[in-house]
């Protein structure tokens, strides 16, 4: 019975990750923050100008040997998602049985960043980031168990791979090591864990090297995401930050798991069995607890130390292990028809978060799922020929909301331009812009007064700047129409 319903349990998340990566075709584009990690991939650099390269260089590397076909981004994400949950299985393991492992899982798939955030950002390093935790924290409490240096090895490899995905993980390595220093001290004696944090060090040293070569401007970006005046945040709660930003922030993960736990509460009903398990001082629920609430908390008390704001999206991998941390301390007693009822509501809560989405989908007139390029991107060719003499395409700058597209949607693959912030950007020949010229697209006219400005200076001899407003709609299902405007100008060698 056991392996039966560990093939159903398979089958199950191959069935969720299949689904999921086919509803993203109701989509007209790709996320921009999936588009980006293309272009970041295509750098075949140690950095970007924003995150570690991880995320960016698996993004570049299957959308090109894909032919160039968005579909395979929705895929990768899903790929991400389903390594995930399979590690959040293993880990479970440890703690649960096999059945209640599985269901752990399984619970996680209807979670709001499983789901919604599925269908609205495709794949970045957040996806990545939730393949890589669970696959962290397995690996680390499988070596301090067993104490084998083939596990404790792989743990500094999945580690960097952490690190090179998104300096965030610094969260979880920081609740791993306080379960080091309150349940297994003997730990600081191996040589396990060191050979482990030898082997992760080798592997991010190149892009150590990057930060330094490029005076940490990413670091910039970090800071501008949580700057107060960003995201529009309301001008009467920055008094009040230190306390409103973190609440909020934990908050977010609370509703982030609502239909985890509602879940919960009804097999929890149905079983006629409540129990909770009160023994908060064994290593193991230490260590649930460490991993469920502390990287929340501590992505929480930075925000209120610095004052500064921070998405609620930023804790989509930290929530991972609340189906274990549910089944661990809220024990429920499984019987025979335990399992099948809780995989009947797994697959209910698929099917009805599929046919949300579906709904959205039609209803929706977001540009940043609708973005007409079938007729954007030939009338702006035709305008780029007729101002530089059929000139090739080659570059592109501008608001990061519009400039995306034109690379990965655009039959002429324009290399995207990054913002490096002030800083000397590493990539790019602007003698070779000066000669070829350049489509700066901005949000409205003084953006992109801004960005013409920005890229000025770095461009010599003569040129011409040929503004050009253009307007385009997005007409949902119902009829509905969103009108968009931006403006673009073409930056052309009059020599």
């Amino acid at each position: 019975m056991g392996i039966e319903r560990k093939k159903l349990f398979y089958i199950f998340l191959f069935i969720n990750a299949i689904c999921w990566s086919c509803i993203q075709l109701l989509r007209n584009v790709v996320s921009i923050d999936a588009m980006e990690a293309v272009c970041w991939g295509e750098l075949l650099d140690f950095g970007t100008n924003k995150h570690p390269p991880l995320s960016g260089w698996l993004a570049g590397f299957f959308y090109n040997i894909s032919g160039g076909h968005d579909f395979i981004l929705y895929i990768l994400g899903q790929v991400c998602l389903l390594v995930g949950f399979i590690y959040i299985y293993k880990l479970a393991k440890f703690f649960l049985s096999e059945e209640k492992a599985m269901c752990a899982s399984m619970i996680m798939t209807s979670c709001y960043y499983y789901t919604y955030i599925v269908f609205i950002d495709n794949y970045n390093c957040n996806f990545l980031s939730m393949a890589l935790w669970p696959m962290i924290t397995y690996y680390f409490y499988k070596s301090t168990e067993e104490n084998k240096i083939k596990d404790w090895l792989i743990f500094g490899v999945v580690s960097a791979l952490g690190v090179l995905c998104k300096y965030q993980v610094i969260f979880l390595f920081f609740a791993l090591f306080l379960y080091l220093i309150f349940c297994d001290r003997k730990q600081f004696r191996q040589k396990g864990m060191y050979l482990s944090i030898l082997a992760g060090s080798l592997l991010i040293l190149p892009h150590i090297l990057y930060l330094y070569k490029t005076d940490f401007f990413s670091f910039i970006y970090m800071a501008g995401r949580t700057d107060l005046g960003s995201h529009n945040t309301p001008e009467f709660l920055l008094p009040f930050g230190r306390i409103v930003f973190p609440l909020k922030f934990f908050i977010d993960q609370v509703l982030s798991v609502t239909t985890c736990i509602v879940v919960y509460l009804f097999l929890w009903l149905q079983t006629k069995n409540i129990e909770v398990n009160k023994n908060l001082k064994n290593k193991e629920s230490i260590f649930i607890l460490l991993l469920t609430f502390a990287p929340i908390l501590m992505q929480s008390c930075m925000a209120a130390v610095e004052n500064n704001r921070i998405m609620g999206i930023w804790g989509s991998m930290m929530v991972a292990y609340v189906g274990i941390f549910l089944f661990y301390f809220f024990p429920i007693k499984f019987n025979e028809k335990t399992f099948n009822y809780f995989l009947k509501w797994a697959y209910a809560l698929m099917a009805a978060w599929l046919a949300a989405m579906f709904i959205f989908s039609q209803l929706q007139v977001k540009r940043t799922l609708s973005y007409p390029y079938q007729k954007i991107m030939p009338e702006i060719n035709k305008v780029w020929d007729a101002q530089t003499n059929k000139a090739e395409l080659k570059y592109v700058y501008g608001h990061i909301d519009y400039v995306f597209q034109f690379h990965i949607y655009n039959e002429r693959r324009p290399k995207v331009i990054l913002e490096t912030f002030g800083h000397k950007n590493p990539w790019i020949d602007f003698d070779d812009v000066s000669k070829s010229g350049v489509l700066v697209v901005g949000k409205n006219k003084k953006n992109l007064e801004s960005y013409v400005k920005e890229i000025t200076k770095s461009l010599s001899g003569n040129y011409r700047v040929s503004p050009v407003k253009y307007e385009f709609e997005v007409v949902n299902k119902l009829g509905k129409i969103k009108k968009y405007k931006f403006c673009y100008t073409i930056i052309s060698d009059t020599d």
